[in-house]
């Protein structure tokens, strides 16, 4: 009994073995239950709507303030009115994000001449840009969470350094970092884990070592590794790493500093063996045949049917087989797929814009005149005094009193 019992459980075993098998979970799995992709992977029609929401939020809010501005102040002159409606225009969604991702190189700088490490850049220019996925540079200026997203990211990648050196360091104030720690928390739902990808590539540079060995020069792949480095650093700034996990990124970094090899390497790692492309002839080859049986006994059919009168013209519905996606390596993966999908992220990659210091520079003016409509009212009156100071005449110099 006893040995039946555990020849059950041995059964048992070895099905669950098989089971854990063909069930095994990769890292691919494991990203897609990660708080990353869950709060902040979207769809390009998602991610849109998402900056036009902030935006217009702070528009609205924007518009307010004017409105409660005319209406408290009734000295106002219909220059200062009209000066208001010229200077404080709320910027567009395009126009925030491209000034957000202005400031999110100035986090990669600061990073640099801090000397941190890769990932702890990665970080900061990864809160630094979701921050402004929920609030408005129109509400909180980037340059104030700048520092903070960068000292937040150290803690977060255990690069602990205190508030004290910190601030040393960059020139700051203590109060001003830590004054928006806790809304930097808040808007990124106190989630700070981050998935980059840099490991993924250094896994695909040690795969394609491998899977290409003989094939590629050691001191060449690590040129390209370098590059490839550089060139995820200058992708977090784009839209792609809401769009594309992070091996996919990586593979589209790849493809943008070397595509002969990327491609080569795709083609030799999830391309057939010589086995499958033996089968897939001969698959091929079997269903030519089956076809021409198809086609000859539709013939046949139709002279039948024409031999008992029925009429040629009688339509006879063919059934088309739609073509089968690639899949390669015995595994559920198409290549020409994943290509199209990897050329996607290149191109978005490529895509991006960069926002010239003269552009930023009105950006910023409009901002700080959304923030403080008020300012424009006062350098208004400032700039009129000045000039009826210039106009007033000096007083003869016989008039005035020589003290002695």
């Amino acid at each position: 009994m006893s040995s039946a019992g555990s020849a059950t459980e041995a059964n048992n075993s070895a099905d669950s073995s098989e089971t854990t098998r063909a069930h095994r979970i990769t890292d691919d799995d494991l990203y897609r239950h990660s708080t990353q992709y869950r709060l902040w992977s979207f769809t390009k029609e998602q991610l849109e709507q998402k900056r036009r929401e902030v935006n217009q939020a702070a528009v609205d809010l924007v518009q307010k303030k004017q409105k409660d501005l005319v209406l408290n102040h009734s000295e106002l002159t219909q220059e200062e009115l009209d000066a208001i409606k010229e200077k404080a225009v709320p910027v567009t969604m395009e126009e925030e994000k491209n000034f957000v991702n202005f400031f999110a190189k100035k986090v990669q700088s600061f990073c640099q001449s801090l000397n941190l490490p890769t990932e702890v850049c990665a970080t900061a220019i990864s809160f630094f840009r979701r921050f402004f996925l929920v609030n408005s540079a129109m509400n909180i200026h980037p340059k104030h969470i700048l520092l903070t997203s960068i000292f937040l990211a150290c803690k977060s990648e255990n690069y602990f350094i205190g508030i004290e050196p910190f601030a040393k360091k960059t020139k700051s104030q203590p109060s001003a970092i830590l004054k928006y720690e806790f809304k930097l928390l808040e808007s990124l739902h106190f989630t700070l884990l981050n998935h980059h990808p840099y490991r993924p590539l250094h896994g695909f540079f040690l795969d394609i070592q491998y899977v290409l060995r003989g094939k590629v020069d050691l001191n060449y792949m690590g040129q390209i590794y370098t590059n490839c480095k550089r060139r995820i650093t200058d992708t977090l700034i784009s839209d792609a790493v809401y769009h594309f996990t992070p091996p996919q990124i990586t593979l589209a970094c790849l493809l943008i500093e070397d595509e002969a090899l990327t491609l080569k390497y795709l083609e030799v790692k999830f391309g057939p063996t010589p086995q499958e492309q033996a089968e897939s002839v001969e698959k091929a080859k079997i269903e030519e045949e089956d076809k021409e049986k198809t086609e000859e006994e539709s013939k046949k059919e139709e002279t039948k049917k024409t031999e008992e009168g029925q009429s040629k013209d009688e339509p006879i519905e063919i059934k088309e087989e739609k073509p089968k996606p690639k899949t390669v390596g015995g595994s559920n993966l198409d290549l020409d797929k994943l290509l199209a999908l990897i050329r996607e992220c290149q191109e978005m990659i490529l895509k991006t814009e960069n926002l010239s210091k003269e552009e930023a520079t009105k950006i910023d003016a409009r901002l700080h005149y959304c923030q403080n409509p008020m300012l424009i009212v006062e350098r208004l009156r400032r700039q009129k005094q000045q000039r009826e100071n210039s106009s007033t005449p000096n007083e003869p110099e016989s008039k005035k009193l020589k003290v002695e």
